[in-house]
């Protein structure tokens, strides 16, 4: 083999081996591609699967930028058994009513650091109290036990200051409008609903309902006041007068009685109750505890306070 065939040869030789470097790079791309593409779309499946269901997971749940949403229902871990993303959380966090939920689960009751009143049951929704966000009231009780709460700290005011006796009236009254026949009709121009105009007493009753009680507690009673407590009327102009006139150095209040709007110690606002309301409606749960009706008829309330030294 001369020279020229020798060089020639080479060269193809060189070729050959280049061309091959080159497809096996191609090859490796190729297979480097695919495997990006197949690790993309599962990063992209399991964000998706994250953004579904939403688990919160202890490390979130215990940091201090997380907040705990004002309505929580206590659920079964098995509803979620099974799913890769729910895997170790402690429950998920939803939105019902544009209300945010947090759907807990039954074996983290007790490492949640919640107090449930009444106990925690499997199923149940609890609202958040008002004055303690650690503390969350079953919704078929949270309105009876605000109200009892408020009873025990109006006879705590009044041991604390000394008294030798208080009285508690509860005056409650709600204005309600039925029609015997359900003949609404809606006006066109204004768009509200409203009973048919017609003194026909078939047609539209309105109907007052007035619920009242008293309550009354006797005391040794003392001239040493004390601070008292205050939770569901510490910003209630009334009690703070009082205890200001007890605890001043003249001391000379012998009685006083004092009516305090049902607004000024509400258990709830009216936009939250009507929230609550949907929010429970939209969980499947078809006995409403109608929230709103029973804030209102507390807005509308008073209690009678009459302390005597």
């Amino acid at each position: 083999m001369d020279n020229n065939e020798k060089k020639g040869s080479e060269k193809f030789s060189n070729f050959l081996h280049k061309a091959s470097e080159l497809s096996k790079k191609a090859a490796d791309g190729v297979q480097k591609g695919a495997k990006a593409t197949s690790e993309s779309i599962k990063k992209s499946l399991y964000e998706q699967r994250m953004k579904k269901y939403n688990p919160l997971f202890p490390k979130q749940y215990k940091s201090k930028d997380f907040h705990l949403p004002n309505m929580i229902k206590i659920v079964d871990d098995a509803e979620r058994r099974g799913i890769d993303v729910c895997e170790g959380a402690i429950g998920w966090l939803g939105k019902e009513n544009n209300v945010e939920v947090f759907f807990l689960y039954d074996e983290w009751i007790n490492q949640s650091g919640i107090q449930f009143i009444p106990a925690a049951i499997c199923n149940e929704i609890y609202v958040v109290d008002r004055y303690d966000r650690k503390r969350f009231i079953r919704t078929d009780s949270i309105f009876e036990i605000a109200h009892a709460e408020k009873l025990a700290e109006l006879e705590h005011i009044a041991h604390s200051l000394g008294a030798k006796s208080c009285a508690i009236e509860i005056s409650e009254s709600s204005l309600e409008t039925t029609d015997a026949h359900n003949h609404y009709h809606t006006n066109a121009h204004t768009k509200s609903i409203s009973a048919t105009a017609d003194y026909d007493a078939t047609l539209s009753t309105m109907n007052a309902n007035h619920r009242s009680g008293k309550t009354t507690a006797f005391f040794e009673g003392n001239n040493t006041p004390k601070q008292p407590q205050l939770k569901w009327f510490a910003q209630d102009d009334n009690i703070k007068r009082l205890v200001e006139m007890r605890l001043s150095n003249e001391n000379s209040i012998k009685s006083r009685t004092l009516i305090l709007e049902g607004a000024t110690s509400a258990t709830m606002a009216q936009t939250a109750a009507c929230e609550f309301d949907g929010a429970i409606k939209n969980m499947g749960y078809k006995t409403a505890v109608q929230f709103e009706k029973k804030a209102k008829r507390e807005y509308s309330s008073k209690l009678i306070f009459e302390i005597e030294f």
